[in-house]
């Protein structure tokens, strides 16, 4: 709630199709990372992650 003679600021979305077209690719990119990892099962505990040469966090 903004109080009387506070100055409230606007934030700018560009809706240029090109824009939108950006934003539901990185939205659809992101429903199928969800859904992967949704699928995927947990790593038991001291492997390393598959695809990287990273220990895991502990």
């Amino acid at each position: 709630m903004t109080s009387p003679g506070s100055k409230t600021t606007r934030t700018r979305i560009d809706l240029s199709p090109e824009a939108v077209t950006r934003r539901l690719r990185r939205v659809e990119e992101l429903r199928r990372l969800c859904l992967a990892l949704a699928r995927a099962r947990p790593a038991q505990e001291g492997t390393e992650p598959q695809g990287s040469g990273e220990k895991p966090r502990r």
